[in-house]
């Protein structure tokens, strides 16, 4: 990537996407900014792209951002964090100039999208993005949780051919789709690193204080089922729930050994996938409440109980 920044230290970035302030991935540069300025960007469109936010040029349209303002002495930290975020495989920098709030014109650098918009993008009728209104968060996520509160704990034999995997499919179904979710949160909260892949973003977002805030209140109520998880390659317990940054890795590991043998941790695969299934779904419902500013009222919306 070109790093233009290196040219413009001290200009601010045109933030669109998760780094916006109040928003998912705030975090990474809240502490290395001294200011935030709302503003609009004209000539473009704002669309998704591989489930992420992405900027393309577009004649009489334009996009709602802020700007942030890197603070003084923590200029270099600034974009170094910045362009570990994005990456280079989907955005690449651009120098714009873009008017503030007193009409003035301000020389900026954007993530925008690099090559073609390809054949999964798809434009937002918005100008603005935001994790509340994200398809995954917004719709998947709060009508899957109410699919899984509904389900019951079977204990079921694995010689019981028929009843066994009616259940299972069920489990894994839904803990496949849930997975899923996961993954797209831990890329919008850890960002698309070149060198980070999805194991890896996994286990950042165990790291974080949010996701540790989140198991601790479904730990207290209505608590968290222990769990040993063997990984499948090895047939060796590895993983546990005991604390925060275990469980995810846990549940995570569970979801690559669901085509493998050494799922069980002691007890049969139905109570451990029930398990996996009912806490990391509990423990993403409540790291979404934290992260996402009034999310709550979007979930109604949708007429599913799910608080």
């Amino acid at each position: 990537m070109n790093n233009l920044h290196e040219n413009y230290p001290t200009i601010p970035l045109f933030a669109y996407g998760t780094l916006k302030k109040n928003e998912i991935a705030f975090d990474h540069v809240e502490n290395l900014i001294d200011n935030v300025v709302d503003v609009h960007l004209e000539g473009y469109e704002i669309g998704i792209r591989d489930s992420l936010p992405v900027i393309f040029e577009a004649p009489n349209s334009r996009v709602k951002g802020e700007l942030l303002f890197p603070r003084e002495g923590l200029e270099k930290e600034f974009w170094k964090v910045v362009n570990e975020f994005e990456g280079s495989n989907l955005y690449t920098q651009k120098s714009l100039e873009i008017k503030n709030g007193d009409n003035r014109t301000q020389k900026c650098l954007a993530f925008v999208g690099r090559r073609e918009k390809a054949r999964g993008y798809s434009r937002l009728k918005e100008e603005a993005w935001t994790s509340k209104f994200d398809p995954y968060l917004a719709y998947s996520f709060p009508l899957l949780f109410a699919e899984i509160s509904k389900i019951e704990s079977e204990s079921l034999p694995a010689d019981m051919y028929k009843e066994y995997w009616r259940y299972m499919n069920v489990l894994q179904e839904k803990f496949l789709l849930l997975t899923v979710i996961l993954e797209h949160i831990a890329l919008l909260v850890i960002g698309t690193h070149d060198s980070t892949g999805p194991n890896a973003r996994i286990t950042r977002l165990g790291e974080t204080s949010a996701w540790n805030l989140a198991y601790e209140r479904v730990k207290q109520n209505p608590g968290i089922t222990r769990i040993k998880i063997k990984d499948a390659k090895k047939l060796k317990y590895k993983y546990g729930n005991d604390n925060a940054e275990e469980a995810i890795s846990a549940y995570y590991q569970v979801r690559s050994n669901l085509s493998h043998q050494g799922k069980s941790g002691g007890f049969d695969d139905c109570e451990l996938m029930y398990a996996c299934l009912i806490d990391l779904s509990m423990i993403m419902k409540e790291y979404l409440k934290i992260k996402i500013n009034d999310i709550e009222s979007q979930w109604r919306k949708l007429g599913v109980n799910i608080l």
